[in-house]
């Protein structure tokens, strides 16, 4: 991958639309995270998107089509999600549109990124800091 797409997902800030907003970002413990996670009983989340894939910018009606069949999949493991945005702290890429999913376990999100070929994902467990898992190779 090169090395400035791995410098933009670690320096990106990914806001959860949470009753109570806030934001992950890699390598960084979130109380707020915990919290919620603790509120809905899970141990685990992902941050999942399915906007540019392999970080080739697609049109918005692709991305849109790409993030509402990710969203329909998540639904059908019964995967609770709420709504995000990815916005960089660097710039060049506009904000994309993600997923923060409860309760779901690694290798599912793993396989969920690789079928709408992303790079990577955020993985969070409870407690511990967020942790960006390549999921393309």
């Amino acid at each position: 991958m090169d090395k400035s797409i791995l410098q933009a997902y670690r320096e990106t800030d990914y806001l959860v639309h949470a009753t109570r907003p806030f934001t992950l970002r890699i390598d960084e413990v979130c109380a707020e995270c915990d919290t919620l996670m603790d509120a809905l009983r899970v141990s685990t989340a992902a941050y999942v998107a399915a906007w540019n894939p392999y970080s080739q910018r697609r049109s918005s009606a692709e991305n849109a089509r790409a993030q509402n069949a990710l969203a329909a999949e998540l639904a059908a493991h019964c995967i609770s999600v709420l709504d995000g945005v990815g916005t960089g702290r660097i710039g060049g890429w506009p904000p994309e549109p993600s997923l923060f999913a409860l309760g779901i376990s690694r290798d599912k999100a793993v396989s969920l990124a690789r079928k709408y070929q992303q790079n990577a994902f955020v993985w969070i467990e409870r407690s511990k800091a967020a942790e960006l898992v390549f999921s393309a190779w």
